[in-house]
């Protein structure tokens, strides 16, 4: 099997991107997505472990975005994290789900790639989020 090149990740996600940015437009559809997404990543954390403990962050930034509780990100980032979350969800990918061991693979790079673009947005998340709680 070839390597996943960057720009196979890419095309990946950008295949949701216009469903992602109308779901930016309307949060309370949000939640159904989160539905989805968090059952499907708790099922495969063995194959997410890298990505683990950032992906727990960006539902959760998802999650406030949603519910109206945190707005301080571009919207460019907002559609890309849902374009991603689409992506992870989605049956249809580069590398089906059902392929036993591997089917995970390429979910697993678009969502790491998902997660280092929007980085910087993360880390102002978590920063409001621990200082929030205080």
């Amino acid at each position: 099997m070839a390597i996943l090149k960057k720009n196979d990740i890419e095309k990946g996600y950008q295949k949701h991107e216009k469903k992602a940015a109308s779901l930016v437009e309307q949060p309370a559809k949000l939640a159904g997505l989160l539905k989805k997404a968090l059952p499907k990543a708790s099922s495969k954390r063995k194959g997410l472990s890298p990505v683990w403990e950032k992906l727990q962050l960006l539902f959760s930034l998802v999650r406030a975005y949603q519910d109206g509780t945190y707005r301080s990100i571009s919207k460019k980032s907002m559609v890309l994290i849902v374009a991603g979350i689409l992506y992870f969800i989605s049956p249809i990918d580069i590398i089906p789900d059902f392929i036993f061991g591997i089917g995970i693979v390429d979910d697993a790079l678009v969502l790491k790639y998902v997660l280092q673009a929007v980085n910087q947005e993360l880390i102002a998340y978590k920063d409001w989020k621990d200082h929030k709680h205080n």
